[in-house]
């Protein structure tokens, strides 16, 4: 069984949500269209900003082979996916046409090596290499007549407990409506079975807390609040934060400071009871250096991103090594994200939940014959083999590149 065809789709689809993605609305450009303000505060306001885009992004790989076998894959991109596609058109592609596409993990070597000389260890390379990668595991169990979860090497847990997310945060200084809505919101969740939800922190640490504390009376202590700060805080704000988030019952504290500092993720970890996690890991090496500061309570890295399934598996396996616990990323995606990451987050024995946005996703279900569904607050690995999804026959037709 050979590679014959190797397919991308640079997808931008327009929201179906009437609110912005949540990432956006917590940590997204300023919407006032003027200069951020001069501030005596670290890091200051305009390198608390990230891209995001105004449509749902990502990058659909498919993968035919010789003998008829179709899989799928997704890099994650959630801005600029035509740079995604292009490095897999340009640089992996000739890498994996021809190959079988059991051999994953030579496969990864390869396509992870071709630019390791140059320093691509994370970013755009390795989200393209994972799209690639999650369509090899996709024919891989298809072609043994099994499912991902049971080629990793069997399933743990099936359904996957999964959080709701996200609900950002309000300014410290928002009204009593505002924060009552947040709160009908957190207990709709609750109602919907859901038992836990993340929370976009970084609105100051007076906001952040009024908002969590508000949540948490509202849900009761029976409830599993996560929060995410997104690496706005430096650390002595960050330890600051993290004390009045243990006395709320935090379950964790994700990306406090910028990932960079690995020193002070390690001086974070040591200070507070609170379990720190970190979702924008890339690689096994950059886990390692964590590890070596003891710097995370659980890892979090995206199928998406982190270099597929492949790596995601080496990431979780290590971290379990050393005690560390395994909740996957998915914030935003497609059902192939989706998919992905139930079948990892099955199979490994040291997961401990999974992220599940919660917003209307016009890339979700709406391309499935069969829907992925929340059965109160539990998800499903979907039956069959592969990713064990079917997509609808015009899901991708209108991003075929037709140049």
């Amino acid at each position: 069984m050979k590679i014959e065809r190797i397919e991308t789709f640079a997808v931008q689809a327009p929201p179906t949500d009437a609110r912005p993605y949540w990432g956006s609305r917590a940590w997204g450009p300023s919407r006032t269209g003027v200069a951020p303000e001069l501030s005596s505060e670290y890091p200051t306001p305009v390198r608390r900003r990230y891209l995001y885009s105004r449509t749902i992004d990502t990058v659909i790989v498919r993968l035919t082979t010789d003998t008829g076998l179709v899989g799928y894959g997704e890099s994650k991109a959630p801005v600029a996916p035509r740079a995604t596609k292009a490095i897999i058109d340009l640089l992996l592609a000739d890498i994996v046409r021809g190959a079988d596409p059991r051999d994953v993990t030579v496969l990864w070597e390869r396509m992870y090596a071709g630019m390791r000389v140059r320093g691509h260890r994370a970013g755009f390379y390795l989200e393209a290499i994972s799209g690639v990668d999650i369509a090899l595991w996709d024919l891989a169990a298809q072609a043994a007549g099994v499912s991902i979860a049971s080629m990793l090497g069997g399933v743990f847990r099936n359904p996957v407990r999964v959080y709701a997310s996200g609900l950002p945060a309000l300014d410290r200084d928002a009204d009593n409506e505002a924060l009552e809505a947040l709160v009908e919101e957190a207990l709709r969740l609750k109602a919907d079975g859901y038992t836990g939800l993340k929370m976009a922190l970084g609105k100051g640490i007076e906001g952040d807390r009024r908002s969590v504390r508000a949540v948490r009376d509202g849900v009761g202590d029976d409830f599993l609040i996560y929060t995410d700060a997104a690496g706005v805080y430096d650390r002595a704000q960050a330890l600051k934060l993290g004390r009045e988030l243990e006395a709320l019952g935090v379950a964790w504290l994700e990306m406090p400071i910028p990932p960079e500092d690995v020193e002070g993720y390690g001086q974070l970890a040591d200070a507070l009871t609170l379990p720190i996690a970190l979702d924008s890991l890339s690689s096994r090496y950059e886990v390692a250096e964590f590890i070596r500061r003891r710097g995370l309570d659980i890892v979090q890295p995206d199928v998406c991103r982190a270099g597929g399934i492949t790596e995601c598996r080496r990431i979780a396996e290590l971290a379990d090594a050393f005690g560390i616990a395994f909740a996957p990323h998915v914030s935003i995606g497609s059902a192939v994200h989706i998919a992905a990451t139930l079948h990892l987050a099955a199979a490994m024995p040291n997961t401990i939940t999974s992220e599940y946005w919660i917003g209307d996703n016009p890339i979700g279900n709406a391309w499935l014959k069969q829907p992925i569904e929340v059965v109160g607050g539990y998800v499903p690995i979907p039956a069959g083999p592969g990713l064990g999804i079917a997509l609808k026959p015009d899901a991708l037709d209108a991003w075929a590149d037709r140049r």
